[in-house]
């Protein structure tokens, strides 16, 4: 939900405040202007919330740190781990925190970031278990190679993986994915044209992605995506009805890779086989 009128002051600290009261399973608050963003996570069961600030890669040149305004940052308690993830801290629920929280959010975003338009807050409550697939993200880590390559660990190929890759597709085939959708679907599309498109290629045809859980759909879109819950046996089928060119598993995140478009067409297979 939006929260809007009264100075910026006011309404962020009356957002943290109903963040901090939250009793959803997760709860997230985001505050955007122009490009930059800073959002606040609280969990259930846990005493504090988790602040990110939007990392510099995530930026237009304009907007992007330097060296000093990161230094900023880490003055106030905040961490940047590796590659491009948000800068994070924690902080306790209590109104007095969060009253430091709202002062010390304001001057990030105008010393830190230099940004001066007008802030926008929303307010998400979660109340969806999300899947998890610890089976098929240890069958990939098994094959997972090139820790180089951008966008996580790529599936690797190779002799003597065989055995391991037909786990790793066994795992695909029962595992329930977090498919991201369009935002703003055609009214007219159904089933799988509302997935969203990672890229087109120039001959039109799509790269697709899927995720294995929440915590890797974040390292995507660290303010969350909205999803469908679809299982292999299901989701493959539907994926191939877009003629993707290839459909990516967990991509930017820490273990992921790439099913050229006649893998996906080979589970499909699998599938209607066991059904047949």
């Amino acid at each position: 939900m939006a929260i809007s009128a009264a100075p910026a002051r006011e309404r962020l600290l009356d957002a943290l405040e109903q963040l901090a009261n939250s009793r959803a399973p997760e709860a997230r608050l985001v505050l955007q202007t122009g490009p930059v963003y800073l959002m606040w996570i609280a969990r259930r069961g846990e005493d504090q919330l988790e602040q990110e600030s939007v990392s510099s890669t995530a930026l237009p040149p304009a907007f992007k740190l330097t060296t000093e305004r990161g230094m900023l940052l880490r003055e106030l308690g905040f961490a940047k781990p590796s590659g491009r993830r948000n800068w994070k801290r924690r902080h306790p629920r209590a109104r007095a925190s969060l009253v430091k929280i709202a002062d010390e959010t304001l001057d990030i975003l105008a010393r830190v970031y230099g940004a001066d338009q007008a802030i926008v807050l929303s307010i998400c409550e979660d109340p969806r278990e999300h899947p998890q697939n610890p089976a098929l993200l240890a069958a990939m880590r098994e094959l997972a190679g090139n820790k180089g390559v951008p966008g996580g660990a790529a599936l690797a190929a190779g002799g003597g993986l065989d055995a391991r890759r037909r786990a790793m597709y066994s795992n695909m085939l029962n595992a329930t994915f977090l498919v991201p959708i369009n935002l703003e679907p055609d009214p007219d599309a159904e089933g799988s044209e509302a997935f969203h498109v990672f890229e087109t290629h120039p001959s039109g045809r799509p790269t697709l992605g899927v995720f294995t859980d929440w915590a890797s759909l974040r390292l995507w879109e660290p303010r969350g995506h909205e999803y469908w819950p679809i299982h292999g046996s299901r989701m493959f089928g539907m994926a191939l009805e877009r003629r993707p060119v290839t459909l990516r598993i967990n991509p930017q995140g820490d273990v992921g890779g790439e099913l050229y478009a006649h893998e996906v067409e080979m589970l499909v297979r699998a599938v209607k086989s066991v059904q047949s």
